[in-house]
């Protein structure tokens, strides 16, 4: 469900939109686009440490080998599950609906059982893919605060989102997707 929902006067948009899975796995490859190469190269430590410590205990390199790639798999359907966990999670919340006010230091997240004001300070920028805007909480950490999809948009609502966002947060992740 995304109805478009949009006031000319000003710079305030409006969306109104479901969550699920797909969303989730774009946001989560766009923040790890954001974290970088080094970021991953962290996620290799504990695979590594583990095929390590098994090739110290049994002696085996193939054992060790069977150990990396387990865990190596098991860490690349970590991502899988973490998306299917945070559909579930924002699936009783219900359909959200989003203002962002170009003149207001806040950004409203309504849900059907929760409301949630964020300030422009406590966002640490923004990530566009070719389905939506990723808003990201300050660094050191990068996490996903919010998700807000360009299909709840149309193309004058995009570029007037893009504005506002640009005007008030750090682009991260390079240029924006070609549409």
């Amino acid at each position: 469900m995304a109805e478009r929902l949009s006031e000319a006067a000003g710079a305030v948009v409006e969306l109104r939109f479901e969550l699920g899975q797909p969303v989730w796995a774009d946001a989560f490859q766009a923040r790890g686009r954001v974290r970088g190469f080094k970021a991953r190269l962290h996620g290799l430590f504990l695979p590594v440490l583990f095929a390590v410590s098994v090739w110290l205990l049994a002696n085996s390199v193939l054992a060790a080998g069977g150990a990396f790639l387990g865990s190596l798999f098991g860490f690349m359907a970590r991502r899988g599950l973490l998306t299917a966990r945070h559909a579930r999670m924002s699936a009783p919340l219900g359909p959200w609906r989003v203002n962002v006010d170009e003149s207001n230091d806040v950004v409203c997240f309504t849900g059907t059982h929760v409301e949630t004001r964020r300030g422009w300070r406590s966002l640490g920028g923004y990530v566009e893919t070719a389905g939506g805007f990723v808003l990201l909480t300050p660094a050191p950490y990068l996490l996903i605060a919010h998700y807000l999809p360009k299909r709840a948009l149309g193309r004058d609502d995009t570029n007037r989102l893009r504005g506002i966002l640009g005007r008030h947060l750090p682009r991260h992740g390079g240029r924006p997707p070609r549409h």
